[in-house]
């Protein structure tokens, strides 16, 4: 019986191992890309990201730039949060400034960024970002053109725009406060996808919080897609790897 039970523990300690090094070392490392084609009369094709949650910059920074390049988008959009605790603002306006080189960059508002938006602006602008705080600008295409629309953190919105209208939220449910024609597609982050996801149990879990946690979905009448963001706490991810989010139109 001994022997029984120290071949099952020594079974779940492997299985604990093999688990937390994937979760803490590989997946947080694994960047994947998500194809949305929404149409393709207009030319246009925007790269959309959220949560980088920088602290320093590092290897996996360089490789998501490497990898943004690649996907040679048209224009850049971030979802928000760049920020955590302990960031240093110097690599972070080096990252801003590199994607800036690629294609234009517009960013909005997330609640990590909030408590020192001051800093964030200064680093948007000295990197050439286009903060959208409640603003609508035009996205221009070889054969057509979207109105892109950032959502301001928690305050209601609606645009002058009257159609082909691309609207980006940090908060999915931010949806809920926008009033304008209805979009082709609300774009949005913050929940990490989950971060540690469970199928079926961390949507139950989270679903009063979060009714869309990862993915596509409805909210309301409208559509919506929630990525997986970049970053995480505590370098882990689970079933939620970092995602970039590349969208045709």
């Amino acid at each position: 019986m001994k022997g029984f039970l120290g071949k099952i523990s020594m079974s779940l300690l492997i299985v604990i191992a093999v688990l937390a090094f994937y979760s803490f070392v590989l997946e947080p490392e694994s960047l994947t890309v998500k194809y949305l084609k929404l149409s393709k009369d207009k030319g246009i094709r925007v790269l959309f990201f959220s949560d980088l949650h920088m602290s320093r910059f590092y290897g996996f920074h360089e490789r998501l730039i490497k990898k943004i390049r690649e996907l040679n988008p048209d224009y850049i959009v971030f979802g928000g949060d760049a920020l955590k605790p302990n960031t240093n603002f110097d690599d972070l306006e080096r990252f801003f400034t590199s994607l800036s080189e690629i294609a234009p960059v517009y960013a909005v508002v997330g609640n990590w960024d909030f408590d020192k938006l001051s800093r964030v602006k200064a680093v948007y602008r000295n990197s050439g970002v286009h903060l959208l705080d409640g603003d609508t600008v035009k996205l221009i295409g070889d054969t057509g053109c979207i109105n892109l629309v950032g959502m301001p953190l928690s305050q209601k919105y609606t645009t002058p725009a009257d159609k082909d209208i691309l609207l980006v939220s940090h908060y999915p449910h931010a949806v809920a406060r926008y009033y304008g024609p209805d979009p082709i597609i609300c774009l949005s982050g913050h929940t990490h996808g989950g971060q540690f996801y469970i199928p079926l149990v961390s949507n139950i879990i989270l679903k009063s919080k979060y009714p869309i946690l990862k993915g596509e979905g409805k909210f309301g009448a409208y559509r919506v897609f929630v990525t997986n963001g970049v970053g995480s706490w505590l370098h882990l991810r689970f079933l939620a790897p970092p995602q970039l989010v590349v969208l045709e139109f």
